[in-house]
């Protein structure tokens, strides 16, 4: 999908299905985090848990048509706006050629050590915008 330079295969599983054979509202911000672990995986080499130095402060989800069990679902992301201590990550959920959803979170930094807040380093702010789009 152009404007996204990462993105990330979903399996759609059973389980994700609602009563009326669509994957659950609730699922979607499950597909997004499945997108973040993955990225930060990848680009930034984050293996564990306690790697990752941010926490979700903010998620938004519009929902632009149903899942179903057998659509081949990507998630793709990027970065829209880098704070001192915050950004954004911005998603496009697509099946079938089609937007199924658009979504963003707000992701802040956190020392793992202490739990607060604080500001990103430089290394990581310059990893950030190589997932940016102009």
């Amino acid at each position: 999908m152009d404007g996204y330079p990462f993105s990330c295969p979903i399996q759609v599983r059973w389980r994700d299905l609602d009563a009326f054979g669509h994957v659950n509202n609730a699922t979607f911000a499950t597909y997004l985090e499945v997108a973040r672990t993955a990225v930060w995986h990848e680009r930034f080499g984050g293996r564990e848990a306690m790697d990752i130095p941010f926490f979700v402060k903010r998620l938004v989800i519009d929902f632009k048509r149903p899942l179903t069990l057998y659509d081949e679902v990507t998630v793709w992301l990027r970065v829209g706006e880098i704070r001192g201590a915050s950004f954004t990550f911005e998603y496009g959920v697509e099946a079938g050629g089609e937007i199924a959803a658009e979504a963003a979170t707000v992701l802040a930094s956190v020392d793992n050590t202490t739990g607060r807040p604080t500001r990103m380093s430089p290394e990581m702010r310059a990893k950030l915008e190589t997932l940016q789009v102009d």
